[in-house]
């Protein structure tokens, strides 16, 4: 890459890798990018894109706090056709939202994401938003607060809000642990990854099902479970809506990333 970055945000894009933000060194320490590029595996080479604007960042209301709060990249999405980048202004341990930013490839341009959709963005304690996109429509995975249970939401894009999609993540979720679980898509199934207390990790399935009289309308069931069984079982249990298919111990392992490989 022409620039060195860590903890930077990658995603797919019509078979390229488009890598965006992260930190470098500079100035002493870490400084924040904004710079953004795509690696084109035809050609074997890398581009640089036009930076991310981070234009809600740059409406803080003193030079004190635009010195204190750096803008970072805390996620990155293909979804419709363009990159979603969600930012946040930290200064560890804190985040605040600042919504994000849209690649379109088409024009090459950033544009300002929704406003829904970046201030609703779940995000994780450390700051990062983890989201995938299945079939077409755009998930994310809400931490398990004292509020709440793990959640997954689905983005409606005519009402620019994030929707509570049925049926409770059987997981937990500890501030001691690094990255306790990763979502992905696969098959046309949700798929959660999770890290427990014990070193144990699991591998959760879920079947997404669109009613199609109403398509923002979504719910999840297991993926061994027969039609007349999933109308019984309209209010059923976590395990009938998760399936799991995958276990192993992790011992020390901490989760970092996942990648679906078409093999």
């Amino acid at each position: 890459m022409s620039n060195g970055r860590a903890y930077c945000m990658t995603g797919i894009l019509n078979n390229k890798l488009y890598v965006a933000g992260g930190v470098t060194r500079g100035g002493g320490g870490l400084a924040s990018l904004q710079s953004a590029e795509v690696f084109d595996p035809r050609t074997g080479l890398w581009s640089q894109l036009p930076s991310m604007p981070f234009a809600k960042a740059q409406v803080l209301p003193t030079a004190y706090l635009a010195d204190l709060l750096k803008p970072i990249a805390t996620g990155m999405t293909s979804y419709g056709g363009k990159l979603f980048v969600p930012q946040s202004l930290y200064c560890w341990p804190f985040f605040v939202d600042v919504g994000g930013e849209v690649y379109d490839p088409d024009i090459n341009l950033w544009a300002e994401m929704p406003t829904g959709m970046g201030e609703g963005w779940p995000a994780r304690q450390t700051g990062t938003k983890m989201s995938v996109t299945v079939n077409g429509d755009l998930y994310a995975l809400d931490p398990s607060s004292s509020l709440h249970n793990t959640m997954i939401k689905v983005y409606d894009w005519e009402d620019d809000a994030w929707k509570v999609l049925a049926g409770d993540v059987p997981m937990q979720d500890f501030t001691d642990s690094g990255s306790p679980y990763l979502l992905g898509g696969l098959l046309g199934m949700l798929h959660v990854v999770t890290r427990d207390a014990n070193h144990n990790i699991t591998v959760l399935q879920a079947v997404i099902q669109n009613d199609s009289a109403s398509p923002q309308s979504f719910s999840l069931s297991s993926s061994d479970t027969s039609s007349s069984e999933q109308t019984e079982s309209a209010t059923a249990s976590e395990t009938n809506i998760w399936k799991v298919i995958a276990t192993r111990t992790g011992e020390l392992a901490e989760l970092v990333s996942r990648q679906c490989l078409k093999v």
